[in-house]
């Protein structure tokens, strides 16, 4: 007895069906026990060259913005401070950003954690280089008091376009299950360097997606290598939560045109009201299903 084919759920079957279709299985058990899963360039199905794309998109829109010369990523050490602003709202910057977005392997890992009317809430890149910090645990679920666990209400979707091969690459750094804590850190949680949560450093080749709950606490090691680290960052959101970019208003007709599923991506919250003085009806019954139904 397959249950998805039954009907009963109609959204929750509707993200079955794309787990089952692209496998992954496994990857919703860890999302679930762990709160965090990292899918393998294989099952993405990207298009041939689209990590190399992605990054070399990166570091040219970085080189644009903040008008400094990075060089070869394998060799590059250019201060923080040179690569660091300006670095969110990059979706109309190239293509690859938007092939990036609307990735459907991703989509359907998205959908599991958020509901079907999950929106992209905004992008960011890391370029990390040789560094001596470490960046503290956190949860990337700013604004939710503790007891608001039972669900995500956020998810990140990073894609890693250099190699996270060892500690001394500086990777992401999880502490499994604490998304179920329901809260941030504490305090005397939060330091990598003395916090009694155990956590695990995230090993990937270039062109794995990781992806969390965004309650789960992570933070990132030191960087020990010449070169960058390179990371594209999405964020994602239940359509109650307040995006970064109003990506509903401002995307292009064309990109929407050229990629139909970026019209849905970046979705239309039911708020702020496009009139003020009005409410849109047809915006409302699709929100309020999400009140009975976390897949809606």
């Amino acid at each position: 007895m397959r249950i998805s084919d039954c009907g009963a759920s109609p959204h929750a079957d509707a993200i079955m069906r794309e787990i089952a279709r692209y496998g992954l299985f496994e990857h919703v058990v860890e999302l679930e026990a762990y709160g965090f899963t990292v899918v393998p360039p294989e099952t993405l199905r990207s298009a041939d060259g689209f990590v190399e794309r992605l990054r070399d998109a990166m570091l040219h829109t970085c080189e644009k913005r903040n008008g400094v010369p990075i060089g070869d990523p394998l060799t590059a050490s250019p201060p923080k401070e040179a690569i660091d602003p300006n670095k969110w709202d990059v979706l109309e910057e190239d293509e690859v950003f938007v092939e990036a977005a609307t990735n459907p392997v991703m989509l359907a890992l998205v959908r599991w954690l958020l509901g079907e009317s999950a929106i992209l809430s905004g992008q960011t890149w890391i370029i990390k280089g040789r560094e001596g910090r470490t960046h503290a645990l956190h949860s990337d679920s700013h604004g939710i008091p503790p007891g608001g666990g039972g669900i995500a209400h956020m998810c990140n979707a990073s894609w890693l376009c250099t190699d996270y091969a060892s500690e001394d690459d500086g990777p992401t750094v999880f502490a499994p299950g604490t998304h179920k804590y329901g809260r941030a850190t504490l305090p005397h949680e939060a330091d990598l360097a003395n916090t009694p949560i155990r956590t695990v450093p995230l090993i990937a080749p270039a062109g794995s997606l990781a992806i969390w709950n965004g309650a789960t606490w992570h933070g990132s090691l030191p960087r020990h290598k010449d070169g960058l680290r390179i990371t594209l960052v999405q964020n994602y959101m239940r359509t109650y939560m307040r995006p970064q970019a109003l990506y509903d208003r401002t995307v292009s007709p064309q990109l929407r045109q050229k990629f139909p599923e970026l019209d849905r991506v970046v979705g239309r919250p039911l708020y702020p009201y496009v009139d003020p003085q009005n409410a849109d009806g047809g915006r409302v019954a699709p929100f309020i299903h999400t009140g009975t139904d976390p897949y809606a």
